[in-house]
């Protein structure tokens, strides 16, 4: 029998999640990446007890802890210091075995960098600009690589999306999201694990502790990227979350202008009407951002990755060939991505707004509700592992 082969487009945590778990089933995988170098974002990202399952069912789960902190709280918080809301660890853990982590993105991409087998060929500086579906290959201008599966893990710009599918389109927030990681003897002592506070016009900042090593946070703010140099984007974040709380003012205070990143938030509404097209015993899918970029509220674009990977290796060691396996995926993940989408886009539009009616039903949320809109996002296992996986 020959060994199946996959192209995976992006090497992102998604990209790389699922190369990992088609190594494990013995695929060799040609993982093309646009730029010159396999590395992450140097910010921080939370990862949900559903993705710490996830991450487990890989054999992830130790290399994301040793690059990860746990997160026994989350504060809620008005510009003026009140707390909206405290969602403390009978939320935000499972159980004692899983808990909410914030992690590293840099160190967790080396790591899963580790983990990619010898049946894996890298091939960065490849910039896929043609994608041929009848015959199923992949390639750039001046390679062409064929495929059993090809997995499109290019994030929410997906090259591959648009021949699969027309329906999804890219909404924007108009926002831009300012991150940084700060290294332990620069970063503040901070007055909780994790905190996000809600200001007017449209703006807010988080914070999280890496425990020994730093702190991470990101400041949204209305408005496209800034084209200026670093050093004056750091001037601006300082002029506009000057009369903010504490740690806040420190924070941006020990963080240094080249440490600064940017990014326009954006998500997929309507999501795509079909994450997957098969050709004969052959297909295409859709993963991570590229299938399902989330309105950010919900943070779980990391766990949601690493849950198409884990539920992709299922669903080829559990179906008769590709084609049902790519069918099999669409059925299990469809209905919780949707309602995922739905959810986080629904609290985008709320915690968009400080004023009105909006803003009045944010800060009037108890604790207890907000803490249930995030743990519904944890009710994810593998089909068969016990818990509900679509829900």
């Amino acid at each position: 029998m020959n060994t199946p082969k996959a192209v995976v487009v992006g090497a992102g945590i998604a990209g790389l999640a699922t190369a990992i778990a088609l190594s494990q089933l013995n695929w060799r995988v040609a993982l093309l990446e646009q730029r010159p170098r396999l590395r992450g974002d140097d910010t921080g990202a939370l990862v949900w007890p559903n993705g710490i399952r996830a991450a487990a069912s890989l054999g992830l789960a130790n290399s994301l802890e040793a690059v990860s902190h746990p997160v026994s709280n989350l504060r809620l918080r008005k510009i003026d210091g009140g707390t909206i809301a405290t969602v403390g660890p009978q939320l935000l853990s499972a159980n004692s075995s899983e808990p909410t982590m914030i992690l590293q993105g840099a160190a967790f991409h080396e790591a899963l960098v580790s983990h990619l087998g010898s049946n894996v060929e890298v091939h960065p500086s490849t910039a896929v600009t043609r994608i041929d579906l009848v015959h199923l290959a992949a390639g750039d201008a001046t390679r062409r690589w064929e495929a059993d599966l090809i997995v499109a893990a290019d994030g929410t710009d997906s090259i591959l999306r648009h021949h699969i599918d027309e329906t999804a389109k890219v909404t924007s927030a108009s926002t831009v999201m300012f991150q940084a990681t700060i290294p332990p003897h620069r970063a503040p002592d901070l007055d909780s694990d994790a905190v996000i506070t809600f200001g007017p016009a449209n703006r807010r900042f988080s914070y999280a502790s890496l425990g020994q090593t730093g702190a991470a946070w990101a400041a949204t703010v209305p408005g496209g990227l800034r084209p200026e140099s670093d050093q004056i984007q750091h001037e601006l974040i300082n002029r506009w979350f000057a009369d903010w709380p504490e740690p806040i003012g420190q924070l941006i205070g020990a963080t240094r202008p080249g440490e600064l990143s940017q990014s326009a938030v954006r998500y997929l509404w309507p999501l795509p009407s079909d994450f997957q097209h098969c050709t004969d015993q052959r297909g295409a899918l859709l993963v991570g951002d590229a299938a399902h970029a989330l309105a950010p509220e919900l943070a779980q674009g990391t766990s949601l990755a690493l849950e198409d990977a884990a539920t992709l290796k299922w669903c080829l060691t559990n179906s008769a060939g590709i084609t049902a396996a790519l069918a099999l995926f669409e059925k299990v993940r469809r209905p919780r991505v949707t309602r995922l989408a739905r959810q986080a886009r629904r609290l985008h539009n709320v915690a968009g707004r400080s004023t009105g009616v909006a803003g009045q039903l944010l800060r009037a949320a108890p604790g207890s509700l907000i803490g249930r809109q995030i743990k519904q996002g944890f009710d994810w296992h593998l089909p068969g592992g016990g818990g509900a996986h679509s829900r």
